[in-house]
């Protein structure tokens, strides 16, 4: 298939294969930016953590957060909280730390959950030198999830002179999987997998 690498093609064919652990494992090992998706309490947070389990524990991480939950194994790791502001103190904003995070130097970021403005800083910072980076954010389908991405870039005022069209063609781009999770009764799991490459 032309224009797929090496790393594309396992990846398609690991999915293809419906082998789902280590479609996630060799994607975060080599490095491909992630989406993770889903509703309230669908286990967004804890699929994250798990996920930094097959981080290289050499890697330089950095978590942006608004409340701490996320805890990389690796011992080279910086937290960042966002905060309101109190009397006389400006709100620290996700958007704010992200800016502030590339110049801490980190091999990846892990944003706790996109809502807002920092959608388009957190694509710019994977796409200058952060690839491998993951974030979640509220959706209940994958393509929802990247709709969501390209309404927040909209709404900050971040999409000027660019079609939905071409915002989601930017999105999938730069965060070419969303692993879609769901709860099903008490269980909560991978419902669907995305990966924007997968031309089928």
């Amino acid at each position: 298939v032309g224009g797929l690498s090496d790393i594309d093609r396992e990846l398609i064919a690991l999915l293809r294969a419906n082998r789902i652990y280590d479609f996630i494992h060799t994607a975060i090992t080599k490095r491909v930016s992630i989406l993770i998706s889903g509703g309230t309490s669908s286990g967004k947070t804890t699929f994250l953590n798990a996920c930094l389990k097959s981080v290289d524990p050499h890697e330089r991480i950095l978590t942006l957060e608004d409340t701490r939950e996320l805890i990389p194994p690796q011992s080279n790791k910086v937290h960042l909280i966002a905060s309101k502001g109190d009397q006389g103190t400006a709100d620290v904003t996700i958007q704010n730390l992200l800016e502030a995070s590339l110049r801490m130097r980190p091999d990846r970021l892990f944003v706790g959950e996109i809502r807002g403005a920092e959608a388009f800083s957190f694509l710019r910072a994977i796409n200058t030198g952060h690839p491998g980076s993951m974030s979640t954010v509220h959706a209940d389908t994958p393509m929802g999830a990247y709709e969501q991405i390209a309404m927040m870039m909209q709404q900050a005022g971040m999409s000027a002179g660019f079609s939905k069209q071409d915002l989601m063609s930017y999105i999938q781009m730069v965060i070419p999987i969303v692993i879609q999770l769901r709860r099903d009764g008490g269980k909560r799991g991978v419902s669907e997998i995305f990966f924007a490459r997968d031309e089928s």
